[in-house]
């Protein structure tokens, strides 16, 4: 059972034997004579803290006039049914409240002795969920994008325990670890099998990068079509999870198996382990300033970074984020990464972050689509050009654009870098990083000004656009004009008001 439904039956009776006690014009230390129970054992049961065993139970109900069967049951008074329905829901288990410094039990609590408008907002919140059918994955992957925005994306605790790993350990990081010797690692100190023939023979498994069979056993199954620096990544992560003794986890090397905020979270900062024993933060660092001190754009200067790491795309921009607000003192940037496959050419957003920008290039849930100027969606299309004219295409596409956001009028400078997916050629991604273009950056990254760079105007998504002529517009700008209108009835209803005043 997860951490809310271990609780589940403690609040409710806690919620039960307060108002019960409540109603009855009953005291603590009243109820605490009547039933024979002290006053700290009465306050935690009512805070949700403690479960009596059935002849505390029986006093209880004893004491209050009541059956036993009446206590314990589930079902909760009017004024309370709110607080139930929540806990019922998975509202709050998608709720990552415990990483923010908020108890659960102290919070339900608090709501329990609320006005009623506040139960009338608990049961708003409830249905607006059911109805937007706000999912768990959706709903954990924001709250992760804000827990990495508040740390500037930096981790300077893993940053450590990564310095002191490889220290102990005496792991060569130039050229970066390979994969023989993180294997050798696991093999030798935490006793893993690894088997990397198991999941190609298995064809609905094949998709998966890989699979901890047993936590006990720790046989890890390994997908050989994988690179040797995807390969490392799992082992990177397998090491993280082990060193750290990481219980909530998912066994499975894959993001839709993520459950929980928890197993999203620890995810997070193994990856984040990982990506930092294969690229060096110092050796990186030297290679982007150099790379930023260039005069003019030089795409194939950024590839030869990439194969000097042997990373993927997504590896190599995922580790340059970490990077800039610590070493560069760029605080102000995007990161999106969008998949679609060949078949269907739907652009998905699948990872975000946003760091001190005003614009939204993003957002998980929306039914509107997402701006086709953004060279995020561009490479992808440029990519799939590419590939229909030959199949076997598997080079990288790497794009720059300077951008200006019709909202804002913000401009920024982004690199994105599409490719196809090593195991599964009909799915492409692309990773993007865009740069607030201010001052700051201008003194940062010596190119923004090259004249090949090619500029556009982007907004968020085709129904929110206010461009009268776009050759990649999908959708009518229906979403812009209900807000005009909106606030076309408001001005109207304003100067109504002033008139007859």
């Amino acid at each position: 059972m997860n951490r809310l439904s271990d609780n589940y039956i403690k609040l409710i009776l806690g919620l039960k034997l307060k108002q019960l006690r409540i109603d009855k014009g009953l005291s603590l230390s009243e109820l605490a004579r009547k039933s024979g129970l002290s006053v700290s054992y009465l306050n935690e049961i009512e805070s949700g803290k403690k479960y009596p065993k059935a002849n505390k139970i029986a006093s209880l109900s004893k004491a209050l006039g009541i059956t036993y069967d009446n206590l314990v049951s589930l079902k909760l008074t009017k004024n309370l049914a709110p607080i139930g329905e929540l806990l019922e829901s998975n509202l709050l288990e998608l709720l990552p409240l415990d990483h923010y410094g908020i108890d659960i039990n102290k919070l339900i609590t608090l709501m329990s002795g609320a006005s009623m408008q506040l139960s009338a907002l608990v049961t708003t919140l409830i249905e607006m969920a059911r109805g937007s059918e706000m999912s768990q994955n959706n709903f954990s992957r924001t709250a992760l994008k804000t827990y990495k925005e508040f740390h500037e994306n930096f981790c300077d605790e893993i940053e450590k325990d990564v310095e002191k790993f490889i220290k102990k350990y005496k792991l060569e990081i130039n050229p970066p670890i390979s994969y023989f010797a993180l294997k050798q690692f696991l093999q030798e100190n935490f006793s893993y099998k690894i088997d990397e023939t198991e999941l190609i023979n298995r064809p609905a498994l094949s998709g998966l990068r890989g699979i901890l069979i047993s936590k006990q056993n720790k046989t890890l199954l390994i997908n050989p079509q994988l690179t040797d620096s995807q390969k490392g990544f799992i082992l990177g992560k397998e090491i993280a999870y082990n060193i750290w003794g990481t219980s909530e986890r998912s066994n499975i090397h894959s993001n839709f198996s993520l459950e929980s905020f928890d197993h999203l979270l620890n995810n997070f900062r193994a990856s984040y382990f990982a990506n930092a024993i294969l690229i060096n933060r110092f050796l990186l660092a030297d290679d982007l300033e150099k790379f930023f001190s260039l005069d003019s754009w030089e795409p194939k200067e950024l590839l030869a970074i990439i194969d000097k790491y042997q990373a993927t795309p997504e590896m190599f921009f995922q580790r340059v984020t970490n990077l800039l607000s610590k070493h560069f003192g760029i605080k102000k940037f995007f990161f999106l990464r969008f998949n679609t496959q060949l078949d269907n050419r739907q652009f998905y957003l699948s990872k975000e972050i946003r760091l001190n920008i005003n614009d939204n290039p993003g957002g998980y849930q929306t039914d509107e689509h997402y701006c086709r100027r953004w060279i995020s969606i561009k490479s992808l299309k440029n990519l799939m050009k590419k590939i229909d004219k030959n199949e076997n295409y598997q080079k990288l596409q790497v794009e720059i654009l300077h951008s200006t956001f019709t909202t804002s009028n913000e401009e920024y400078l982004s690199i994105a870098i599409a490719k196809r997916r090593r195991l599964n050629s009909r799915e492409l991604y692309s990773v993007t990083i865009g740069f607030l273009l201010d001052e700051n950056l201008k003194s940062k990254i010596k190119f923004w000004n090259d004249p090949s760079i090619k500029s556009a105007i982007v907004s968020d998504t085709c129904e929110m656009c206010s461009l009268k002529s776009c050759k990649e517009r999908v959708a009518p700008p229906s979403s812009l004009e209900r807000k005009i209108q909106v606030e076309k009835v408001k001005s109207e209803l304003a100067q109504l008001i002033k008139d007859y005043e």
